[in-house]
């Protein structure tokens, strides 16, 4: 057997270890695989989510005004209180007043918040969390099972994107991007300093329209420089 081959086995062993230990431990173990908690964060932006919200809705018309005019209105607030009772949970109140400036986008409008990122509406997301809630068996526990209770707010497509965890403070990064292939967290200790980090790509073209006038484009090292300083980047 070559080294690289003795390598491959040690590797294949200690893989299957830790799985068959996540296992045995339950839920616990796998949450502390799987979803650590960041540690210390960066500084949360002072400016506030109403202001940050109205910057943001001037640039999109400005810079982006087919995004600006693919966003639903916004929720009232009897309307949040009666989906958050639904679904068993509490929004943070940033969260509360994104929903409030507008309530994700238009379905099937193909338009995106960010590049690959669709501003998922809140009642769409909580049937998205409900349903994780339901599922069980030893494989899905294991995959996807530290993803119960996350309630989707951008979505990728594809089941990854940013989420809200109701059960964790904004200090312990309760939003944050996750990207499950590679294990890789972006990390916010507020959705404001996303929200300036969103405003920041669009100002700066970091993030702008594409040719074709519909889809966006974006500077991934510009951008990437953006989240750095606004956000703690984990995993690959």
């Amino acid at each position: 057997m070559s080294r690289a081959q003795k390598l491959a086995v040690i590797i294949g062993t200690v893989g299957a270890i830790i799985v068959v230990s996540a296992i045995l431990g339950g839920p616990a173990i796998l949450r502390s695989l799987f979803y650590s908690k960041p540690g210390r964060l960066p500084p949360v932006v002072g400016e506030a989510t109403e202001q940050l919200l109205t910057r943001l809705q001037g640039v999109l018309e400005t810079n982006a005004p087919i995004i600006a005019r693919s966003l639903n209105p916004g929720l009232p607030d009897a309307r949040i209180a009666q989906l958050e009772t639904e679904g068993k949970f509490r929004l943070s109140p940033d969260l509360r007043v994104l929903y409030r400036w507008h309530n994700g986008m238009i379905t099937n409008s193909g338009s995106e918040l960010l590049p690959g990122q669709r501003f998922i509406p809140l009642e769409e997301a909580l049937a998205e969390r409900n349903l994780m809630l339901q599922q069980s068996g030893a494989a899905f526990e294991l995959f996807a099972g530290y993803r119960k209770g996350w309630l989707h707010v951008l979505d990728d497509g594809a089941g990854d994107g940013y989420f809200y965890d109701p059960d964790r403070k904004d200090v312990d990064g309760a939003f944050f991007y996750h990207f499950a292939e590679d294990g890789h967290y972006v990390w916010f200790p507020s959705i404001r300093n996303f929200l300036s980090g969103v405003i920041g790509c669009y100002e700066s073209y970091a993030v702008k329209i594409a040719p074709d006038g519909k889809t966006l484009e974006e500077d991934l090292d510009h951008t990437e420089k953006i989240w750095s300083r606004l956000a703690k980047i984990s995993g690959p």
